[in-house]
């Protein structure tokens, strides 16, 4: 069973049209009734019911994780356990910027503003023999939606891809427990939905939201990723 941690929820406007979070995780997953279990963290004093659980994804979240206390409260404890007891970890861009703060990394606001559209990421040495993304092109593109980012990782993580501005996108730590910044679980009518819904703010940041909607190319690696997750749980 694969346990789906709901840190946050979609706008209303994109939910009453494509659903939440979890619902695009599951689909791209294919993952049936009986294979996954949804865990909202709410006040992240609340831990997952014990079961056999065979890997976690940690959703996005319009939250920021500078905003909280990972070391103050249960769900995070019971996350950093999981971690440290080699359990499959994937983190999607809150979940990404959550893990590192669990270990010790620093994660702040982009200098660039809001981070929207779909955008190019580069494998690293490292990220082109590893187990998740190794399988991928050198360069693909992504979709991506956030304000933060991770600035500083623990020396022992190991940085798997890059933007071209050299934003950390994907890391992994130790040996089952990834992060991803951009959004595999996206398409590309979603990605244009946030844009939309974000105009106003991007307007106020200069940006031409019309140009950035027409950019959105249509990508085929979000839902090979999260597959390759759900393999990666299932045979390790």
């Amino acid at each position: 069973m694969i346990l789906i941690l709901k840190t946050g929820t979609t706008y209303n406007s994109i939910k009453s049209e494509y659903r939440d979070f979890e619902d695009w995780i599951i689909t791209n997953m294919n993952l049936k009734e009986g294979e996954f279990l949804i865990h909202p963290t709410e006040d992240y004093q609340t831990v997952p019911p014990d079961n056999n659980y065979k890997g976690i994804v940690i959703t996005g979240s319009h939250a920021m994780v500078t905003d909280i206390e990972p070391i103050e409260n249960k769900m995070c404890s019971w996350l950093l356990n999981a971690h440290n007891n080699g359990m499959p970890l994937l983190g999607i861009c809150y979940g990404h910027q959550l893990l590192c703060a669990l270990v010790g990394g620093t994660v702040s606001y982009n200098s660039m503003g809001t981070v929207i559209g779909s955008e190019k990421t580069m494998l690293t040495a490292e990220g082109q023999t590893d187990k998740l993304l190794g399988e991928f092109p050198p360069d693909f593109k992504v979709y991506k939606a956030h304000k933060q980012s991770v600035s500083n990782l623990p020396k022992s993580a190991k940085i798997l891809s890059v933007n071209e501005t050299g934003m950390i996108d994907a890391f992994r730590l130790d040996e089952r427990t990834w992060g991803v910044q951009f959004h595999p679980e996206f398409n590309q009518n979603i990605t244009k939905a946030y844009i939309n819904e974000l105009s106003d703010e991007l307007v106020s940041e200069g940006r031409d939201f019309l140009k950035l909607t027409n950019e959105v190319d249509d990508i085929a690696y979000g839902p090979k990723l999260l597959k390759r997750f759900r393999w990666i749980t299932e045979n390790t």
